[in-house]
């Protein structure tokens, strides 16, 4: 039996209670019921209980519009905070609606009835956790509701990060995460070494070091700290003179302006923004601190997260000799401590291991909308709230450069302006859609901050497009605009019970298909870059790499016919398609250095055939030059590399002004693209020349076409440099190798094939009669016919490799 309510929002954390605090306030007609997946409210504030936990942001911006913050401090302690939630909780009446211990798993949209039907698990302890025991067979409550609201953050409450370090099971002390402190941890008198140099690292050490011994902050590379006031003393001046909410407003608004100030600067005078961060540093900290040392990280201030300090604790306690920061690389624990890469060691009693947290998008529940399931990780955010496609939906994601609380108060008040439209105008549903050039337009994740916690989940948040309304722009101004002024009728659909919702995700242009449309397609989160690949089939695993300006399309045929042996895994290159760029040019280099952490992530670390058709082909050769351990076979396709010659029009873009015009998408010179790779024109097909023009609309992957074109080669061929060091280093090797090429080659000429039988004289070759640039579409049946043969013949090429997986 389903109960039902006009909202359900999903966490009771600040971000809940302040939409629910809203609702009741803004549109007081509407039922609500708030599921919380622990056993009490106040989400992070609750869960957090290790020493000094605190906000990094001020209580004046983190606290709500609505009460005004009546403590000492700017910079509050955890539990001050969880107070404050619940006595918001006890002020607006909110008790009675809502359900503590319920996990949502599953939303499911209909649009003949234009609601959602939720269901929740009921958890037996403080949070969910895999396995629970009350979550088994029949143990669910289900909700039906108009409009859901997801407010429960992006990390997930049952794990923390911890990376795995060698000798950890030798320590003879306790080693903790700060996600589940121990309340009974002794650490009086002893020594404290904390791994890790984010704001709960930097929150821990002056604490701990009230009565530790002595506690050490261990980092691999260091953050940007930023000491900051624990009053705030225009709210101290103020208090008593002014009406309080007032003086909040008042205070509230002026550190709005601050943080946005003191960030765009930041963005803008980098430069500027360190010395100043330095200087105070310097200012703080005993003589002889190595501030350059453990103070100055390679990236830029608020690429990550600034860590705040109030009254700049954590360089009291350096200097009062009780704590001490150590930059350098953990070798392995060791019974008594920390053995360290420079050869060094740290002692220690108890480790904290302050390495970060673990994503879990929109509480880890899965949506569908009319029986389709929703990708979330590929989905286009609308406002930074909302979904593309996907009906009465929204999600509160905060700020990473200001107080969340300040994003959570906008989406609240957005979504009580929808859900008013709504109502005044009898329709039932609004869902957001994404035109064409919009959609089609080159993503990036939600969030780009690169704090290791993003990174390492990136390709689950959802994505954002080029411009607004589809961009979150970090900017509380124009998102106050946007969000309390804003138009609500901006590409959204509306619509009444049984109007059907067009289906959530991408959507595409005319002639292509949907990137994630074949079976086995997905995508991969490599050191920041989110690649997308293909992996069917099982056995021995063979990687197929394609050519310059194409696509993991390129294997669809071999994927066919090898996976019957095979575990194949194809890839769109970095840049190409429909995978994101790595930072800075594109080169050869690169697209290859990614390829060892990309076989990592999708299950294939140790070596395997690779096989590359054109410059896949030069990767592929790169690969095995700089990773001989990962490539145990190569089977290069019409393989760049072998020779001076390559079609004009690739030689042409070495010509700046002529690579605009070339570069410029236009569906006939996609069409003659094609034409040219083939030398049966029947293959010349419209979907393939739909897929060609799709891909030369994406500016990334035109971008990085360019960037490849100008590493590898010249308005006079390709460069001999590479071509002659490359070949070197791989004759050095006895990496099986097979060769083969078509007749009728017209990007990379026939008579390379003897250039590289010449280079390698232990290769294998073979020629496809009456066939063009890409032998494995055109001669499909016959060319893996051929790779398995050679594979049967090179025993050694699989005795590395692990026929299990």
């Amino acid at each position: 039996m389903s109960e039902h309510v006009d909202v359900l929002i999903v966490g009771a954390g600040l971000s809940g209670i302040g939409f629910a605090s809203r609702l009741k306030r803004e549109v007081p007609g509407k039922t609500f019921t708030i599921l919380e997946s622990r056993g009490a409210v106040g989400g992070t504030w609750d869960l957090f209980r290790y020493p000094g936990v605190r906000s990094d942001s001020d209580m004046y911006t983190l606290g709500y519009s609505f009460r005004p913050w009546a403590g000492a401090k700017a910079i509050a302690d955890g539990e001050s905070i969880r107070e404050y939630i619940e006595e918001t909780v006890a002020d607006e009446g909110l008790s009675p609606q809502i359900r503590l211990n319920h996990r949502v798993v599953s939303a499911e949209w209909s649009s003949d009835t234009a609601l959602w039907t939720v269901t929740a698990v009921p958890t037996s302890g403080g949070e969910y956790r895999a396995g629970d025991a009350a979550s088994g067979p029949g143990a669910t409550v289900t909700f039906t509701c108009s409009f859901l609201s997801v407010c429960s953050g992006y990390y997930r409450y049952d794990e923390g990060f911890t990376p795995a370090i060698k000798g950890t099971e030798t320590f003879a002390g306790p080693i903790v995460h700060p996600q589940h402190w121990p309340a009974d941890l002794e650490y009086e008198g002893k020594q404290v070494v904390i791994i890790g140099s984010g704001a709960t690292a930097v929150t821990l050490v002056p604490s701990m070091a009230k009565s530790a011994a002595k506690v050490t902050m261990l980092q691999r590379s260091p953050t940007y700290i930023a000491p900051v006031p624990s009053r705030d003393h225009l709210a101290d001046r103020l208090r008593g003179k002014l009406p309080a909410q007032l003086a909040y407003d008042v205070v509230r608004a002026k550190n709005i302006l601050f943080s946005m100030f003191t960030y765009q600067l930041s963005r803008r005078r980098p430069e500027t923004m360190k010395a100043i961060l330095r200087k105070s540093a310097i200012a703080k900290l005993p003589d002889g601190f190595a501030v350059d040392t453990h103070l100055a990280p390679t990236y830029q201030p608020w690429d990550q997260r600034l860590c705040a300090i109030p009254n700049g604790d954590l360089y009291r306690a350096i200097s009062a000799g009780t704590a001490d920061i150590v930059t350098d690389e953990i070798a392995r624990i060791t019974p008594t401590g920390v053995d360290l890469a420079s050869g060094g060691s740290i002692p220690a009693d108890v480790i904290v291991m302050a390495t970060g947290l673990n994503l879990l998008v929109i509480g880890g529940m899965t949506l569908t909308v009319d029986g389709e399931p929703v990708d979330v990780g590929r989905t286009l955010t609308y406002k930074g709230m909302m979904l593309d496609g996907v009906p009465n939906f929204a999600l509160t994601v905060g700020y990473t450069n200001a107080s969340w609380t300040l994003k959570a108060d906008l989406v609240a008040g957005y979504a009580c302006r929808l859900l008013k439209y709504l109502d005044r105008r009898n329709l039932q549903w609004v869902a957001p859609s994404a035109p064409a050039g919009v959609a089609d337009a080159e993503q990036t994740s939600l969030i780009d901050l690169k704090a290791g916690y993003i990174l390492r989940g990136a390709g689950d948040l959802p994505r954002q497009g080029p411009r607004s309304p589809w961009r979150l722009h970090q900017n509380y101004f124009r998102d106050f605009a946007l969000l309390r002024a804003g138009r609500l009728r901006d590409h959204v659909r509306f619509g009444r019970r049984g109007q059907p919702v067009h289906a959530p995700g991408r959507r595409t242009t005319a002639g292509s298909q949907d990137p994630l449309a074949l079976p086995g397609t997905g995508h991969v989160d490599v050191g920041g870059t989110r690649l997308r690949y293909r992996k069917t089939g099982s056995g021995d695993p063979l990687l197929l790499l394609h050519g310059i300006g194409q696509s993991l399309e390129d294997w669809n045929e071999q994927h066919e016919r090898l996976s019957a042996r095979h575990t194949v895994i194809s890839v769109d290159l970095p840049g190409f398609a429909y995978s994101d760029r790595v930072p800075g040019q594109a080169t050869l280099a690169k697209l290859a250095a990614v390829l060892p952490g990309f076989l990592d992530a999708v299950g294939a670390p140790g070596p395997l055939p690779v096989m590359g058709n054109s410059l896949g082909g030069a990767v592929a050769m790169k690969l095995a030059a700089e990773h001989p351990d990962r490539v145990s076979a190569l089977v290069l396709a019409n393989s760049a590399g072998f020779g001076k010659e390559v079609a004009l029009v690739l030689r042409l873009l070495a010509v700046r002004p002529l690579a605009a015009l070339l570069m410029r998408p236009d569906e006939d010179a996609s069409r003659r693209t094609v034409q040219s790779l083939f030398y049966d024109k029947a293959l010349v097909t419209e979907p393939r020349v739909g897929h060609a023009f799709a891909l030369s609309q994406r500016a990334t992957h035109r971008k990085t076409l360019l960037d490849v074109a100008r590493d590898l080669g010249t308005v006079s061929g390709v460069r001999a440099e590479w071509r002659t060091a490359l070949i070197g280093a791989l004759a050095q090797q006895d990496v099986p190798t097979l060769v083969v090429w078509g007749t009728h080659d017209h990007i990379l000429p026939h008579s390379h094939l003897a250039a590289a039988v010449e280079a390698f004289p232990h290769a294998e070759s073979y020629v496809f009669s009456k066939t063009g640039h890409m032998p494995q579409i055109e001669r499909p049946d016959e060319f893996a016919e051929v790779v398995e043969e050679f594979l049967s013949r090179a025993p050694a090429v699989l005795s590395g490799s692990d026929s299990s997986r």
